[in-house]
């Protein structure tokens, strides 16, 4: 590798190693009760007319969205790896409090690393 190579994938071990860090230390919640937020989806399908996974779903949304949102408007130019790994890591915690399934978090890692598969590989030099 050339000293111009080494600097590329250099700049992609911390946050790799954070959401790494931040995706292992995920695995040891178990659904968490959080007392008044475990209700939060229940008043709201009450208030709504719906079941609460929905409501589950629709809060989480807002959560993603609203984190997505604040991420990408920081700063001129957004860093899309830094918003990934704030987005999984709060996926990881919604799933930990109990309104996410965790197949979805697992989803969405995975197709995470399909997409930034190809500019890996070529910053690898494969």
């Amino acid at each position: 590798m050339t000293g111009t190579e080494e600097k590329r994938v250099s700049r992609y071990r911390i946050p790799i190693l954070v959401g790494l860090f931040a995706f292992s230390s995920l695995m040891f919640i178990e659904m968490a009760s959080a007392g008044p937020i475990q209700d939060l989806p229940a008043s709201m399908a009450t208030s709504l007319g719906t079941t609460p996974d929905v409501a589950r779903m629709i809060l989480s949304s807002a959560i993603l969205l609203s984190v997505g949102l604040a991420m990408a408007m920081v700063g001129k130019r957004a860093n899309t790896m830094a918003t990934i790994i704030v987005l999984i890591s709060t996926e990881g915690a919604l799933t930990g409090i109990g309104w996410l399934t965790p197949w979805l978090l697992l989803f969405t890692a995975v197709l995470v690393a399909a997409m930034f598969a190809g500019q890996i590989k070529e910053k690898l030099g494969g």
